[in-house]
């Protein structure tokens, strides 16, 4: 049997090898998420030719396991007095993108909020490989929709409305 002070050695070099793994994975997730904002903010400018909303990035601290916690960007979408966030949740999650007793699940890897505070839309990313694939579906919704410029303003709209 190994004694305490062999224990703590063998421990700090399987948390070594384990933190550099979580940072790698971290920083793909953080890149992934800047990938999708900066998509929607250059939708939100196309679609802005009155200059009336309000775009405020801003990071955000999520603690999450096997990633520990760290600082991601955010969106909040001001029109008038309405807002919308857009906020990630987590890189870790699964995702029910049927709501059937016959779920087709392709893995998630991430999760998106869009909300006004009540009514939310969930943006799933189901690829990462080649380039981020993302889906979205209404809270409680029955489909999940290729995420794309379309279905983001139509989103969008019934959040503000």
């Amino acid at each position: 049997m190994p004694t305490l002070k062999e224990f703590l050695a063998a421990e700090a070099e399987k948390l070594r090898g384990e933190q550099g793994e979580a940072l790698n994975k971290r920083a793909e997730w953080i890149a992934s998420i800047e990938r999708l904002l900066a998509q929607i903010k250059d939708w939100l400018e196309q679609a802005d030719a009155e200059r009336i909303l309000v775009i405020d990035e801003s990071p955000i601290r999520i603690s999450e396991q096997g990633l520990g916690t760290y600082e991601i960007p955010a969106l909040t979408i001001g029109l008038g007095t309405r807002e919308v966030r857009i906020k990630p949740i987590a890189r870790y999650v699964s995702a029910p993108l049927r709501v059937t007793s016959l779920l087709q699940v392709p893995r998630a890897h991430g999760r998106v909020d869009m909300t006004n505070g009540l009514d939310c839309y969930h943006i799933f990313r189901v690829e990462k490989e080649t380039a981020d694939r993302w889906k979205i579906v209404e809270q409680n919704g029955p489909m999940a929709d290729s995420f794309n410029r379309a279905s983001f303003e139509s989103a969008l709209k019934s959040l503000l409305e």
